[in-house]
């Protein structure tokens, strides 16, 4: 089962509220402190059979030991669903996750019940990225936690923000208004091409930029660099540098 890394327990409520489309915002951030911690051994798993998924039930129980699981009852929502995790909490405070649930603490065969674990690798790989709105930006998340510093998620997020305050988390994002971030997360032949195909999709000339600032992150160096195709519209292209020799 693949694991996501998260900056903190906090920052996976968040992927997790967004991926759910979750209501209620602020009571769901509350409750980042609302919840219960186990940590079930092997045969201590037999209670979770009827919620994972038979292949993901065995290899919780089977390969990977003692599992730290959270889980706090939802405040809002349904009555009696419980949320829950499957992960483990890293030393320098950020937290892997394997998989996270809903369940029916009155009822474990409830139709609402249910286990989503954390996408494989092999299916969220791109050569780049558009990223538009605060929704796509959790749903690349899993994937570019794994080649951006936090440094650098963190402004992307920013940018998302930004354009979702003033042009909407609705709108079309490579048709309407704002515009969007232009991710390309390795340095190799592949992400050299990739940058080469968004200037020309998007008629953007290299050094017609509006600004262009390089940020040193454990010596690698990253480039985020704003075109603005009309009054209303703007690219933001972040790589890292290198890509566009």
């Amino acid at each position: 089962m693949t694991g996501v890394r998260f900056k903190d327990w906090e920052t996976f409520l968040r992927y997790v509220g967004s991926q759910e489309k979750m209501k209620h915002k602020e009571e769901w951030r509350k409750a980042t402190e609302l919840w219960d911690m186990d940590d079930l051994e092997p045969g201590e798993w037999k209670g979770m059979e009827k919620i994972l998924s038979p292949s993901n039930y065995e290899e919780l129980a089977m390969r990977l030991g003692t599992v730290e699981v959270r889980s706090f009852r939802l405040p809002f929502e349904s009555d009696g669903m419980i949320f829950y995790a499957a992960g483990k909490e890293e030393g320098d405070g950020g937290y892997f996750c394997m998989g996270y649930g809903f369940v029916n603490e009155s009822d474990i065969e409830d139709k609402n019940n249910r286990f989503r674990p954390m996408p494989e690798e092999s299916n969220r790989e791109k050569d780049y990225y558009y990223i538009g709105t605060e929704r796509d930006y959790w749903e690349t998340y899993p994937v570019l936690q794994t080649y951006l510093p936090e440094k650098i998620l963190e402004y992307l997020a920013s940018q998302v923000a930004i354009l979702d305050s003033n042009y909407g988390a609705d709108r079309h994002v490579q048709g309407g208004m704002g515009g969007f971030c232009a991710v390309i997360p390795k340095l190799d032949e592949a992400a050299k091409k990739a940058y080469r195909q968004i200037l020309e999709k998007h008629y953007i000339q290299e050094s017609m930029y509006e600004y262009l600032d390089t940020v040193t992150v454990s010596g690698t160096e990253w480039v985020e660099a704003l075109y603005l195709t009309n009054n209303d519209y703007g690219i933001i292209l972040i790589y890292r540098k290198g890509v566009e020799a």
